[in-house]
């Protein structure tokens, strides 16, 4: 009986290894994204762990200032594709763009006095 029990647990926590290790080996930041986006995290997303959701979710709002070398990091790293970078990019792009055509300019008219 005990060595069913002892099997039972063994392969429990085999199991659970399994489960555990995809997690783990996500949260694993690359070298390249240490050298290239430590300025970008420490600027932007600092208050947020490293390889967590919160601090992917972080970088994804602050797209378009990350420096690109960083986006390039996080796209080797498989962090995002480099499809969604572009789409994020863009779609910060333009709503700037949008912001800033909805100021209308008002021409100034001055007075010249005629001699």
């Amino acid at each position: 009986m005990t060595t069913k029990y002892g099997t039972a647990v063994g392969a429990a926590i085999f199991a659970f290894i399994l489960i555990l290790l995809p997690a783990v080996a996500a949260t694993t930041i690359t070298e390249r994204e240490k050298r290239d986006c430590q300025t970008d995290y420490h600027k932007y997303c600092s208050e947020y762990g490293l390889g967590t959701e919160a601090l992917r979710a972080c970088m994804s709002r602050n797209i378009k200032k990350i420096t690109n070398a960083c986006v390039g990091a996080l796209i080797d790293a498989g962090e995002m594709s480099q499809t969604q970078a572009y789409k994020l990019r863009q779609k910060t792009a333009t709503v700037k763009t949008v912001k800033h055509s909805t100021h209308k300019k008002v021409a100034h008219k001055t007075s010249k006095k005629k001699h």
